[in-house]
């Protein structure tokens, strides 16, 4: 479920929690949930949450932006840095496993939140 934002895993908890309500019956709470998603939901939702839109990796407050690309393509993620002699404040790691490309940025998590643009909130 780490795929949720907060509002989303809200909202599915409670129509988890409607759904044992309306089903006490139904042992399986995958069934349960199919069962009131085709009756009684206002609104769709997947039955089924995976984490395959972040692969193996944790969520963090960075993907909820847009992430600037890799020379091969592939988007980067953001390593923070401990202040150090270089004044490098983070680094920009590329995704791609097989492409070893680390980019030192002078700018902090900060400044790349206020300058990325925000992904669509529907997504």
């Amino acid at each position: 479920m780490k795929e949720l934002t907060q509002e989303a895993f809200t909202d599915r908890m409670g129509a988890l929690a409607r759904a044992g309500r309306i089903f006490p019956d139904v042992l399986n709470i995958t069934e349960r949930f199919r069962l009131y998603q085709e009756v009684f939901a206002e609104r769709e939702r997947e039955i089924f949450v995976t984490t395959q839109a972040y692969g193996n990796r944790p969520r963090t407050i960075m993907d909820k932006y847009e992430r600037p690309f890799c020379e091969c393509g592939s988007v980067m993620m953001f390593r923070m840095i401990p202040p150090n002699d270089e004044g490098v404040k983070c680094q920009l790691v590329c995704s791609n496993e097989k492409c070893d490309i680390v980019l030192n940025s002078d700018n902090d998590i900060n400044w790349w939140m206020s300058n990325l643009k925000v992904k669509d909130a529907s997504i």
